[in-house]
């Protein structure tokens, strides 16, 4: 019984004071080793870098030619020609094409807030669940020394014929009844640890720091509101690249400009005197490309339009998502800060009662069943201060998930 005493007594300070490490400590971890938060990040740099693919020219073309029927003209006849063209759309839209690109782009942004926000939480949550398991078992070894003493005045008093053998079985029971809770609570935190450290995505052994206790006064919470959560600003982002879109489309729909210089190889003339016999050909050529006939544009703007209308009934309804989520989070950190305050007034009083109970040993008279019942009630209300605490904590995580 001593050793397994000792094991747990062992591991809890490899738990808590071997490591010097913080919460804030494990958050930089988490995210210096996220695969997630990588694969994210490197989605934004990609979508950064295809913004340089938009808004090029297209290829420029060149041809040439051979007159297997030579044509005459006055200063000769045409033997070969060549020529360059080269497309280019109406003014502006090349940028207005760019701003589609880059809009798009820093969508992936707010995907790389959204991760780095979820892990955050994730490992506050799996913190201060740890904090509870370890709580837990700090008071199950201090009530079970308690319990301890309780049984050698039992057993003093059994010799003098002070108490019963019922009395001693009484604590003895309970003192092995938190004997096995101790262990199963010891197993909960290997377990929690090891999925903690691969939270971190880091080696499962690793030492894990973990506070002694944790006062909700610390984290009282104010006035807050949802509206810059990078879900909403996603959204907002994806507004603003249909806008940018809708104008890209607006600039397709103009003429396009093609300048060509063509070059035309001509032969002289034999014993003609001309002016310019024999002189090349260079033939300057402008050409426009207008849409008469080409409706697509007016589908895509009615596209555009409903994927706004979509937009707006989407961000509405992630609103009421977050503020219904938040309200959650508000009520349940005010319901476990009034369980935390009640839980340390009853412990109070319990207390109490038991120094009471424990003045009568003096006198040789003590009742046992209700001295070992009153140490049961004050561990209850022990394990719902701390319960209520990491429950106060975590609705605190979630509110910064939510709001900051």
């Amino acid at each position: 019984m001593k050793n397994s005493y000792l094991i747990i007594a062992g591991f809890l300070f490899s738990v808590s004071t071997i490591n010097a490490q913080t919460l804030q400590d494990y958050l930089v971890i988490a995210k210096e080793n996220s695969s997630e938060l990588k694969i994210n990040t490197y989605e934004y740099e990609l979508a950064k870098e295809k913004v340089l693919e938009v808004g090029n020219n297209t290829y420029t073309s060149f041809n040439l030619g051979y007159f297997i029927q030579r044509p005459e003209t006055r200063v000769g006849s045409q033997v070969a020609m060549g020529g360059v063209r080269q497309e280019f759309p109406w003014f502006g839209t090349k940028n207005a094409e760019r701003e589609v690109a880059k809009s798009n782009a820093e969508i992936w942004q707010y995907d790389v807030e959204l991760s780095e926000r979820d892990l955050i939480y994730k490992v506050k949550e799996a913190y201060f669940n740890l904090y509870e398991k370890q709580a837990i078992t700090t008071i199950l070894m201090e009530n079970k020394e308690i319990l301890m003493t309780y049984e050698n005045m039992a057993l003093a008093a059994l010799e003098n014929n002070k108490a019963t053998f019922s009395d001693v079985s009484l604590v003895r029971v309970q003192k092995n009844e938190l004997h096995s809770k101790m262990f199963q609570n010891y197993n909960e935190i290997e377990a929690l640890s090891k999925n903690f450290n691969r939270l971190l995505q880091r080696d499962v052994n690793e030492i894990i720091n973990v506070l002694d206790s944790l006062n909700v006064t610390d984290i009282l919470i104010g006035k807050i509101a949802v509206d810059s959560h990078p879900s909403l600003n996603k959204i907002n982002q994806r507004t603003e690249a249909l806008d940018y879109e809708d104008e890209f489309i607006s600039k397709e729909n103009t003429p396009k400009i093609e300048l060509g210089l063509d070059y035309i190889i001509v032969n002289e003339l034999n014993n003609i005197d001309t002016a310019d016999n024999g002189k090349d050909i260079i033939l300057p050529t402008v050409t426009f490309s207008i849409p008469l006939f080409n409706n697509d544009n007016k589908s895509k703007n009615n596209q555009i339009k409903i994927r706004q209308d979509q937009i707006i009934s989407e961000r509405n309804n992630q609103k009421r998502i977050l503020d219904m989520a938040l309200e959650e989070a508000m009520l349940s950190f005010n319901n476990s800060v009034l369980s935390v305050v009640a839980a340390q007034k009853n412990k109070k009083e319990i207390q109490h009662a038991i120094n009471i109970n424990l003045k009568a040993y003096e006198t040789g008279i003590i009742n046992y069943k209700n001295i070992v019942g009153l140490q049961l009630q004050k561990i209850k209300y022990q394990l719902m201060e701390i319960n209520a605490t990491k429950k106060a904590f975590i609705a605190k995580a979630t509110t910064e998930y939510l709001t900051n």
